[in-house]
């Protein structure tokens, strides 16, 4: 007679189960670990501030930046960069040359500006004083952002003057002023173009621009156009100089176009 023995358990397979919960326990995880990748970066460019790209400023110009166009370029760059990252130079009546150590101190007689972070001087009387080089102020304030007023007082030379030895001369003189400026640091020039004038030609007017234009892709540089025409009796009376209503509106399209130029460099650079 056989003794009851009870039936033995089936044996459960534990690996095989384990494994069919962890197959969609591991697809749940590559799926969080996709989207956490996936949303991280636009995370950070959401919390990220904005920093601008200009940090250290100086800028250089002629007597429409003794003006109110200086006036509010000074208080665009203080509130962007703050005042002790800030110098602005302006003096009447100079051209790019005048700035270069080379050559001979140009004496200014008809208005200086000087905005750094020790003082801030804006004299239009008929005093004579000495123009800064631009070597000097480089290497004094040490800038990553030149910004360059200049070209206007140019118009003059060439109207009198416009051979093409005299164009060869000013094209040298450009290269040598963006050498001057960049010094030994890879320090970015934005040159805001002449504004228009009615009391120059289009002809010697496009001459001026024509050369900045190809210094800047010689050299490397930015340029900021001057889109704001010149009405006489409303924007002004000498056909060159602006009253300080249309400085102004001149200023705030320059600004806007040189916050444009910023805003591009921050996407460029991932910010």
């Amino acid at each position: 007679m056989k003794t009851n023995i009870p039936a033995r358990a089936a044996r459960i397979d534990w690996s095989a189960l384990a494994r069919a919960l962890l197959k969609p326990l591991a697809l749940v995880l590559a799926l969080v670990l996709v989207v956490f990748v996936v949303a991280a970066p636009s995370e950070k460019k959401r919390s990220a501030p904005a920093v601008p790209m200009m940090n250290k400023v100086l800028m250089i110009g002629d007597s429409l930046s003794v003006a109110k166009f200086g006036d509010v370029m000074r208080d665009f760059l203080v509130s962007t960069c703050g005042a002790r990252n800030v110098a602005v130079f302006a003096s009447c009546g100079s051209s790019p040359e005048n700035w270069l150590r080379p050559e001979p101190t140009f004496f200014t007689k008809c208005g200086y500006r000087e905005q750094t972070p020790a003082r801030s001087v804006v004299l239009d009387r008929r005093l004579h004083l000495a123009t800064p080089k631009i070597e000097t102020l480089v290497a004094t304030y040490r800038p990553d952002t030149v910004i360059v007023q200049l070209g206007t007082n140019w118009m003059d030379r060439l109207t009198t003057s416009d051979t093409p030895q005299k164009e060869a001369e000013l094209s040298d003189m450009l290269d040598r002023f963006i050498a001057a400026a960049r010094g030994r640091r890879a320090v970015r020039i934005l040159w805001i173009m002449p504004p228009d004038s009615s009391h120059f030609s289009k002809r010697v007017q496009s001459t001026v621009k024509n050369l900045i234009s190809a210094a800047a892709r010689r050299d490397g540089f930015e340029m900021i156009p001057s889109r704001i025409h010149y009405v006489p009796g409303k924007t002004g009376r000498d056909g060159v100089h602006y009253n300080p209503e249309a400085s102004e509106e001149w200023a705030r399209e320059v600004i806007a176009r040189i916050k444009r130029k910023l805003l591009l460099s921050e996407i460029y650079a991932g910010r």
